[in-house]
Order: C-alpha cells, then structure tokens, then sequence
C-alpha cells in the first residue's frame, strides 16, 4: 500500500515538471509554430506543421531550438530522446540519448558544416 501510494505521490508531483519542460520546448520551439510538443516516458515529441520533414528542419530545430536551451539558461534536461515529426505525425527524424550532442554543437562556430 505504501508503494501504492508513492508511485501515486511520484505521478503528482512529476506532472508540473513536466509540464515546465514541455512548456519550454514550446517556447524554444516557436518559430517552427509546432502542432504540438510532448513529453511522454521522457522521449520528446514535436509535431511540426510541413507535410515532410528534412534533414535540414530536424537538425534546425535541434541547434537552433532545443540546443539554445542550454545557451538561455532554460535547459530541457531528462530527456532520452526526441522526435521531429511531419504533420501526420508518420515522418521525421528521431535522435537517441536526448540532447547531449547539444554540447559539441554549441560549442562549434555558427555556419560550421561539421555540426551536420
């Protein structure tokens, strides 16, 4: 019963964090006007409104969005993956292990080819 009711505590307090995350994504996310921005199980899924998603608007929303978290002091932290998908929300691009690249590629000069 008290295991019950811990994982019941966990789920309630968990929820506003999660919501604080997602909130932030939304805003980083902005210029993209996302369809929706969710956090489910720590995987990060964004919905953006183009029929297709190339590899050029995934790594934009990656080193332009997400990244510059990290730079305006409004990390996403705990993620363990994130999804860039088109409208239908069939197509897209997923990277694995979060946002730990956003290191290597924050420190790289803007217009640098190798961030890609």
């Amino acid at each position: 019963m008290k295991t019950m009711n811990a994982v019941a505590l966990l789920a309630v307090l968990g929820s506003p964090a999660m919501a604080d995350q997602q909130a932030r994504a939304r805003e980083l996310l902005a210029m993209w006007q996302p369809q929706s921005v969710a956090i489910d199980g720590g995987v990060l899924t964004v919905v953006l409104p183009q029929n297709r998603i190339s590899e050029e608007i995934y790594m934009a929303v990656l080193t332009s969005g997400l990244c510059l978290g990290f730079a305006m002091d409004k990390p996403l932290n705990g993620l363990s993956g994130i999804e860039v998908l088109n409208r239908h929300g069939r197509q897209g691009y997923v990277l694995e292990h979060g946002l730990a690249p956003c290191k290597t590629w924050n420190g790289r000069p803007v217009g640098s080819k190798t961030t890609y």
